[in-house]
């Protein structure tokens, strides 16, 4: 796939280059917030497990110079888009499922906008691969349901979905606690909080 044809597809980068005064200016607090999870850890070194085209990663080498940045995905014309717009990180292949990387790789891992895709029992296993592969802590974000659905209903946006409002690719339908009691069963949550309409959790790696 091109990454003309790559950009026209991809929910995410349209997401991200909506011209909707809202929808900027939510995306924009939502960036800010997990970006400031982020600094407040301290990290040298930083996955984005599902990083898409690179937005959040771009975000967080702008709050933190000098962070080790890699970000992996299963989508190569993403990561096309990811490496040409942050030449000072690295890119690599990879599924949130089946992380491509040695136990305890990274300070943080962060994993934005991609669990609430993965079908069936898969976010477990994302998680699970995420507690391996990180040293201190993660930071993760998915949509808090039902406010999401019923933000994009009350804009008229994925009417004919169910649950009305719903983006059409996601396969799981959190609620803030429900995502937190996930978390917790294989890290020791610190934050559960949000940025309207999404979760955002800070969850420490338990010492063995």
């Amino acid at each position: 796939m091109n990454l003309e044809v790559h950009a026209q597809l991809s929910s995410n980068y349209r997401k991200h280059t909506a011209a909707n005064p809202i929808q900027r200016a939510l995306i924009g607090r939502f960036h800010r917030k997990i970006v400031a999870e982020i600094a407040a850890l301290s990290p040298r070194s930083f996955l984005d497990a599902g990083c898409g085209e690179g937005f959040v990663a771009q975000r967080v080498l702008r709050e933190i110079p000098g962070l080790e940045l890699t970000g992996c995905d299963v989508s190569e014309a993403a990561l096309a888009v990811a490496a040409s717009a942050n030449p000072d990180a690295r890119f690599v292949p990879g599924s949130v499922v089946a992380l491509p990387f040695a136990d305890k790789s990274f300070d943080v891992v962060g994993c934005f906008e991609v669990m609430e895709h993965l079908p069936g029992d898969l976010p477990r296993q994302a998680l699970a691969e995420m507690a391996r592969v990180a040293r201190r802590a993660v930071v993760l974000s998915v949509p808090h349901e039902p406010f999401f659905c019923l933000a994009n209903a009350a804009r008229g946006k994925n009417l004919d979905v169910r649950p009305r409002g719903s983006d059409p690719d996601h396969k799981q339908f959190w609620s803030r606690e429900a995502f937190g009691r996930l978390v917790g069963e294989q890290f020791e949550v610190r934050k559960l909080e949000g940025s309207l309409p999404w979760t955002i959790c800070v969850a420490a790696v338990p010492k063995h």
